[in-house]
Parts: structure tokens; sequence; C-alpha cells
């Protein structure tokens, strides 16, 4: 069987109607039952590039061993002109991510995926230390971020 941690991501292609536009990647996000894909906002909608895709395709595994195989879940970004996804924020406001909830029902049966939950999130974020430069610099350090809320 593949390392839990390669069947927690997976790779996403943006489209308009049938047109391909671009390729990126994500992850799984399962919070109270609900099933979330989580990738950059810039994947699902860029104004400074004109990058306005209304649907995106996830590529799913469906064996944990062979992991060539696959199949893809066609996910609409709009309905009805409302969008499905949401928008990420922080105190500082808008930030590059977005999320999309997953109809569980429209998985293949055979799925083979893994999820991060809300036990994953780190708890202390003032805790988290950042590399600061190079590890074979001699200025390599740690920072500490700030708590964010």
């Amino acid at each position: 069987m593949a390392e839990s941690i390669l069947l927690t991501a997976a790779r996403v292609s943006t489209f308009d109607g049938d047109k391909l536009l671009t390729g990126a990647s994500g992850f799984f996000f399962l919070r109270d039952e609900r099933l979330f894909f989580v990738t950059s906002r810039h994947v699902v909608v860029d104004a400074p590039t004109k990058h306005f895709p209304n649907r995106l395709e996830i590529e799913l595994h469906t064996d944990a061993v062979d992991l060539t195989q696959a199949s893809v879940l066609s996910v609409w970004l709009y309905v009805d002109g409302k969008s499905m996804w949401r928008q990420g924020s922080d105190t500082g406001g808008e930030i590059d991510v977005a999320t999309i909830e997953l109809d569980r029902a429209a998985l293949p049966p055979s799925v083979a995926m893994h999820t991060f939950t809300p036990a994953h999130l780190q708890s202390m974020l003032d805790e988290v230390e950042v590399p600061d430069g190079h590890p074979n610099s001699p200025a390599y350090g740690h920072l500490k971020l700030p708590h964010l809320n």
C-alpha cells in the first residue's frame, strides 16, 4: 500500500466548459463528516491573469497499491451563478486558499483517499518555526511566527 500522505493530495485540472485551462494540485480535508478539496484560490479564479474556470476535474486514486489507477471527479465551480467554492481568509483579509465541498456520494466506490482533519492542524501557531536562510548557511536559524486567530 502507498504511504498515506500520497493519498491526501490530488492533481486538479481547470476547465472553461470542455476547454482545458491549467493544472494544479490540492488536498483533501474532512471536517464534521464533510469532505473538502483545498487548493490555491488562484486555481479557481485569478483576475490579473484573466483565469476564470467554471469547472474542476480532480484526479482520484482508485487503488492504494497501484497509483496509476485513477478516476476523475468533475466539480462545477458555479451553480445557477452562485460560487460553490469558498475564499480563505485570516485576520489580514483574503488569502490564496480556496475550498470546495465534495459530494461523497459522487466518489467512485473504489476511491483510495486519506484526508487531513482538524486534528492535523497546528494548535499553537506562535510555536511554528520557519527556517531563516539555507541550512548550510552560517546565518541559518529559526523565526517565530506571530499568533494568528
